[in-house]
């Protein structure tokens, strides 16, 4: 989540505001916008930061997250924010993706050695690797995790239930899963079978457990069957 994301999230509930209220009053269609900017997913341009500070009645300074004047935009910073003003949506998105790449090209050559976390929804109720379990979207709650290619690739963390994956995953693994409706044969995914749900090798026609003793799953036309998301790794 970035410091703009929590100050948004901090003060829409200090106000007492839905997303989808913030979205109608900034004429966004929906809150989904809102709630991806709390968690970090873009950002809004200096117009709508300008109305979100008007509407959740915060200083600029406090929803970006100055705390001192060495913080605040120089007169120099002010001027290319007036230049990006007036720029078209496909200047704005240049200019974006610049900074973008520039930023991160700058914390990696000065990132220090100390580990950065990063904020993961995690769904307690473990994905069966035996028998299954309901995942539920009410179920997921923040975690924090290292950071990593596996979970910059990733979109939730699902902890395991059961012996039926070992040695690749043991009973109480917490493992990196990307938001997918499909998986290739011989990937490892988490599907929902019948309002249950078990993390699986694909097979054809089939589901399949790393540990010889559980035979696979086979699955029929007549079974309810759909892909949550891909495997990506285990959480270290």
């Amino acid at each position: 989540m970035s410091v703009i994301g929590e100050q948004i999230k901090k003060y829409r509930g200090i106000r007492g505001m839905t997303q989808q209220e913030i979205a109608d009053a900034l004429g966004e269609s929906s809150g989904r916008v809102i709630y991806n900017w709390e968690k970090g997913i873009g950002r809004p341009d200096c117009d709508k930061l300008a109305k979100l500070c008007d509407l959740l009645d915060v200083s600029a300074d406090e929803m970006i997250g100055c705390r001192s004047m060495s913080e605040r935009p120089t007169a120099a910073e002010w001027e290319t924010i007036k230049k990006y003003r007036v720029l078209d949506e496909h200047g704005k998105e240049i200019v974006d993706y610049l900074i973008d790449s520039e930023y991160r090209r700058v914390s990696a050559t000065g990132r220090k050695a100390k580990c950065r976390m990063l904020r993961m929804d995690y769904y307690t109720l473990p994905a069966s690797a035996g028998t299954g379990n309901i995942l539920d979207s009410e179920l997921a709650e923040e975690i924090l995790v290292p950071e990593s290619k596996e979970a910059e690739k990733a979109d939730f963390v699902i902890s395991v239930g059961g012996d039926s994956m070992e040695p690749t995953y043991h009973d109480g693994d917490k493992v990196f899963v990307e938001k997918c409706d499909s998986v290739d044969v011989g990937e490892i995914g988490i599907f929902v079978v019948n309002g249950d749900v078990f993390i699986k090798e694909r097979g054809d026609g089939c589901l399949i457990s790393h540990n010889e003793k559980y035979k696979p799953i086979r699955l029929s036309e007549h079974d309810s069957v759909f892909c949550c998301g891909r495997v990506v790794g285990g959480v270290g």
